[in-house]
């Protein structure tokens, strides 16, 4: 048993190698906790991606919401003020009921959808009512503060004075970050669950600050620097800002603070990514599931569960007649790794988890 081991310059050139390293590559990618991505992952759908479809969302609900309120604004008419205000809350509302209700229609769920997009829908009108209270007490706070700092006359024209414009701008801030705030917990509280709840707290808060920041120097281009020509084009702009970047920063909460996942590798929904939130996370052919799999009759209402345990996560079949399998292999009830292959009817997954680092 001393011969020693040749290997020949043929040996090495061989294409099986190349193949074996690949694997080999995969298995360490999996490892470490990238999830393994092949190529072909990482080109999914745009739209699967909670960032972007959220941002979407968002903006096609301010948008809405301008363009109902917009045609009754009329700049001159006393009552202006009021449909303002209306335009105010509607924003807030519909900017909720559509980010709600995404998450359901990518997954074809209508019934999460409606819930979660009408639950929205309120705290949206809600966030907009406790908006317009923050508001006069900011308005009561920081204008007079921001008067005696630089001055009557800075303050009241923002036109001419830079620093009367930043005062606008920051209390503009204020407003929006309290609407944003409100509008990312619609999905959250719809679905009933708390982590759902904080990344749309977070998220809707950020994403408030940053179109609130941006509305007034909108406006300000807009106009051409007059704050009273195209008006109607600045608003629109500005809320669609502000309902776009409230989704895209809920979106990417969501993203940054995921610990488990599974991405869709084959099936009717292809590249699309399943978060994690609840305990345990059922998977079926049944719209009540979290993860809900249509168009599969191989897949059953109530087909597997994920646990979630202390340090980690697992996979159960619940008594079906086609099974769920793992890595090939089916499974009743199996630990979960990174990397593993998840196959439950015709549908197959790659199951992600954050590594997790553990104190010495």
């Amino acid at each position: 048993m001393n011969e020693k081991l040749k290997i020949t310059y043929q040996d090495l050139s061989d294409p099986k190698v190349d193949e074996v390293l690949a694997r080999f590559n995969e298995e360490m990618a999996f490892r470490k906790g990238s999830g393994g991505a092949s190529d072909e992952l990482k080109k999914a759908s745009l739209l699967h991606k909670s960032w972007f479809n959220l941002m979407i969302a968002g903006l096609i609900g301010a948008f809405i919401a301008w363009a109902l309120i917009e045609p009754h604004v009329v700049e001159s008419d006393e009552g202006s003020n009021s449909y303002l205000v209306l335009m105010l809350l509607t924003v807030g509302g519909f900017a909720g009921l559509m980010i709600g209700s995404m998450e359901g229609i990518l997954a074809r769920n209508i019934s999460r959808a409606l819930k979660a997009g009408i639950v929205g829908l309120l705290i949206g009108f809600a966030g907009g009512f406790i908006s317009l209270i923050v508001a006069g007490m900011v308005h009561m706070i920081v204008t007079p503060l921001g008067v005696s700092i630089i001055g009557p006359e800075a303050a009241y024209d923002p036109v001419h004075h830079f620093s009367g414009f930043m005062l606008a701008v920051i209390t503009r801030c204020l407003l929006w970050t309290v609407i944003g705030m409100t509008v990312g917990l619609g999905p959250g509280i719809g679905l009933r669950s708390k982590k759902l709840v904080l990344n749309g707290f977070l998220g809707g808060m950020i994403g408030g600050a940053i179109g609130g920041l941006l509305f007034d120097p909108i406006n300000f281009v807009v106009s051409g620097g007059t704050f009273e020509t195209g008006v109607a084009v600045s608003r629109a702009i500005g809320f669609c800002v502000v309902g776009a970047s409230t989704g895209l920063m809920i979106g990417l909460v969501e993203t940054l603070t995921k610990e488990s996942w599974f991405l869709m590798t084959a099936g009717f929904l292809k590249g699309k990514q399943f978060i994690v939130y609840k305990n345990p996370t059922i998977i079926g052919s049944s719209p009540k599931c979290e993860i809900y799999l249509f168009k599969d009759t191989a897949i059953e209402p109530f087909h597997a569960a994920i646990h979630t345990l202390r340090d980690g996560y697992e996979l159960e079949d619940l008594n079906t007649p086609s099974g769920t399998w793992m890595n090939g292999r089916k499974v009743k009830r199996q630990r979960l790794a990174n990397g593993d292959k998840i196959q439950i009817g015709n549908t197959i997954f790659t199951y992600s988890e954050k590594e997790k680092k553990f104190k010495g």
